[in-house]
């Protein structure tokens, strides 16, 4: 997609979508009535239909892994510094996400979503990336937390909602773009890059000021949860 015809930054509209690509539940203008009656039974579900039903709680997802993290925490010195390190990297690459994709990554309104599909600064290295630095920030303040088991099951949830997440999305691209998206399919991963970027071809955005307005919310949650693991647990756990 040419620099001309990229979609502009702009400010958050609702709640934090994450969408990878300029997407989001725009491609069904059925009423909310219409949709149910046309949902298989839950044992009939696909990946997919999984999918759309995280899509709709993805708010709300994450309210267990606070809740571990929080009460059952125990970091050290180490964990506490490679898990904020590891979180902040992840926030960095949705702020550079965002930068490309605007407002949005946060829409869920059926008419505002994006109409073009996104293929410049990381989207040309991977079809998630939003997603990839929710992967990021997820098992940084799992590590943060220094417990082990903790560890492991944000990482296995994670993986399970945001596969079945992925899969409803690209259904909805597909009947979207078309051949288009599914080109797109062919010649970028959906998570680890093929290609990893250098200095010298790394796409940079016009400017970085939109995508920090509309991150604020997510930066000011990162950065409570971790005063507040820190304050309660007082870093000084075992180590991991």
């Amino acid at each position: 997609m040419s620099d001309e015809n990229k979609q502009p930054p702009g400010s958050p509209e609702s709640n934090d979508s994450a969408l990878a690509v300029a997407t989001g539940p725009a491609f069904d203008h059925r009423s909310d009535g219409e949709i149910n009656r046309g949902r298989p039974a839950w044992s009939e579900w696909s990946a997919e239909d999984i999918g759309e039903r995280l899509f709709e709680w993805r708010d709300y997802t994450p309210i267990p892994l606070i809740i571990l993290v929080l009460s059952l925490g125990a970091p050290t010195v180490r964990t506490a510094v490679l898990g904020t390190v590891i979180t902040m990297l992840g926030e960095l690459i949705r702020i550079y996400s965002v930068a490309f994709i605007g407002s949005v990554s946060r829409t869920r309104n059926v008419e505002t979503a994006g109409s073009a599909l996104i293929k410049g600064g990381p989207f040309s290295y991977v079809r998630n990336p939003l997603y990839v630095g929710n992967f990021f920030i997820t098992v940084g303040l799992a590590i943060f937390s220094g417990v082990g088991w903790i560890i492991f099951v944000a990482a296995a949830l994670f993986s399970f909602q945001y596969y079945c997440i992925v899969a409803h999305e690209q259904r909805l691209l597909i009947g979207r773009f078309g051949s288009a998206y599914e080109e797109y399919m062919t010649q970028v991963p959906p998570w680890i890059p093929a290609k990893w970027p250098t200095l010298e071809n790394l796409e940079w955005p016009t400017t970085f000021s939109p995508a920090l307005r509309s991150e604020r919310r997510t930066l000011m949650t990162i950065a409570l949860m971790l005063i507040l693991m820190s304050l309660l647990s007082g870093a000084t756990g075992p180590a991991l």
